[in-house]
C-alpha cells in the first residue's frame, strides 16, 4: 500500500515536475505551445495550492470543479 503525500509532498513534485521541462523552447509551434501550455499549467497548480494552505481551504482555486458551478 501506497502512503499519501502530504501537501508540501505534492508541491514539491509539482516543482520537480516543473523543473523537468526545463526553460528550451520547443522546436516547433505544437512542441512550443505544449510545453509552454505545461510550464502554466504546473505553475498556477502550484499558485492554487500555495494559496489554499494560507487560507486553510480545502480548494485548489486552479482547478475547476465541474461538480460546482461558476461564480458570475
Amino acid at each position: 500500500m501506497s502512503k499519501k503525500l502530504n501537501d508540501e509532498q505534492v508541491y514539491d513534485r509539482l516543482h520537480a515536475a516543473l523543473l523537468a521541462l526545463g526553460r528550451e523552447k520547443g522546436e516547433t509551434v505544437v512542441g512550443q505551445t505544449t510545453i509552454q501550455t505545461a510550464r502554466v499549467a504546473l505553475t498556477s497548480l502550484q499558485q492554487g495550492l500555495l494559496m489554499a494552505l494560507d487560507s486553510d481551504d480545502d480548494r485548489n482555486t486552479a482547478i475547476i470543479d465541474p461538480e460546482r458551478p461558476l461564480a458570475p
